[in-house]
Order: structure tokens, then sequence, then C-alpha cells
């Protein structure tokens, strides 16, 4: 039986879910809310590195500022795109003026910059605004990519 390990969006507990099931609408273990929380998470330092580390799904991260204008246009695609992904991406999204500590961490020069995770490491980045399409693509070839 395949499993997956997923965190939580709400309380960031560890979930071992049956891929079988991953479809399927599943509480968490610890704080029973859905796993299948469509909207972006929005990560403190804490939260970041339990859904990098943690997670067995791609993690694909939106590092912004509410004073970026590219940064609030791009945010309801996002938001959109993530809703298409419940259980397969976890979209994420770090305010860089909250945390700029993140985002020196990832060398972080330019917002938008989105960076994908696969099982905790670096493996593409956009220094730009995305489309709703483009994310979703971008998403897709995250869930297919082997490493």
């Amino acid at each position: 039986m395949n499993t997956l390990k997923i965190v939580c969006p709400h309380c960031k507990a560890v979930n071992v879910v049956k891929i079988e099931e991953s479809k399927a609408d599943i509480g968490c273990q610890a704080c029973q809310h859905s796993l299948l929380e469509t909207a972006p998470v929005d990560c403190d330092p804490e939260t970041f590195t339990a859904h990098l580390n943690d997670n067995d799904i791609p993690v694909l991260v939106d590092f912004y500022s509410p004073s970026c204008a590219p940064c609030m246009k791009m945010a309801p695609d996002y938001e959109k795109a993530a809703a298409s992904f419940a259980l397969e991406v976890r979209f994420v999204k770090v305010n860089t003026e909250e945390f700029p500590d993140l985002a020196r961490r990832y060398e972080v020069n330019l917002l938008p910059t989105l960076i994908a995770f696969k099982n905790g490491r670096e493996v593409n980045r956009f220094s730009s605004a995305l489309s709703k399409d483009h994310l979703s693509m971008w998403a897709e070839s995250l869930i297919q990519m082997v490493i």
C-alpha cells in the first residue's frame, strides 16, 4: 500500500495518507481539519520548514510583499492554481516584509519569486509573476518530476 506524508495546513501535524484515499475528504489526524485545504498556506519560518521537510508532495513557494504590485496582481491566480492541486502540490506564501531572513536564505532578490521544492530540495524558480495557466503547468511538471 502506497502512502504519502502530508503536513496539515492548519496545525502542521504530519499525516500519513493512503494514495487511493488522497482524493477523498481526509481529516487531519491531530486537528480534524480537512487536508484538502486549497488556499495557499501563509508561512512563518517554522511553518515553512515543516512544509518543506515533512511533505511527500512538491511545495511551491511564493515569496511576495504586500507592497509589490506584480505580487498582488498574481495573488488571485496563485490561489486559483492552488485550488486545483489539493494533496498533489502544496502552495505556500512567504511575506518577505515579515520574514526577510527567509528571503535572504533563499537568495530572493526580485519579487515575486516562486521557488519549487521536491523532497525538500529546490528544483526550479521564477522571478516574475505567472498566470494561473503557467502556474498550473508548472505544478503539473512538479508532480511528474522524478528526483
